[in-house]
């Protein structure tokens, strides 16, 4: 007596990797800022010479888009990196520029720039001409995003908005 081979039916393919990440605008009023800095012997030998220093642009303010994202306050801090000045960078293959994370009503970021943008920054936060920062990304997933794109304004304009979601 031979067994009857039972057929099952083929097993669906499952799609692979993460849905393809849609584009969101976070805009962000700036109400204050600070700088810090700290200049010290290095402890780490892949950098390149004897000492490190860190300058930190920190910004404070108020989300304005998604308006519909529950945040009372943020708290973005820029750090500076000459491995990103222009010249430098051009072999990197970087995901994104920054990450943001929201907890209990607080969006906090940290975010990368070009070490030779610092100045012409802190120039305009001393001015108090230092007031949006337009930030491109993805949307947040288990309160992480990741951000493709920064930029900083001294105005912006209800038309220069990106469309609230």
């Amino acid at each position: 007596m031979a067994k009857e081979a039972t057929k099952t039916p083929p097993r669906r393919k499952r799609a692979r990797g993460r849905p393809r990440a849609e584009i969101v605008y976070y805009v962000v009023a700036v109400e204050d800022w600070d700088w810090s800095l700290w200049f010290g012997v290095s402890n780490m030998p892949e950098r390149e010479g004897p000492y490190d220093d860190y300058r930190h642009l920190n910004l404070r303010g108020k989300l304005l888009r998604p308006s519909k994202l529950k945040c009372e306050t943020v708290e973005l801090h820029f750090l500076p990196d000459k491995r990103l000045n222009e010249g430098a960078r051009e072999r990197n293959q970087p995901l994104s520029v920054g990450h943001l994370n929201l907890r209990s009503g607080h969006m906090y970021g940290v975010v990368s720039m070009p070490a030779d943008a610092l100045p012409l920054l802190l120039t305009l936060a001393t001015a108090e001409k230092l007031r949006y920062v337009v930030m491109q990304g993805e949307r947040f997933r288990y309160g992480n995003a990741s951000l493709k794109s920064f930029r900083v304004e001294m105005g912006i304009d209800e038309d220069d908005l990106p469309p609230d979601e």
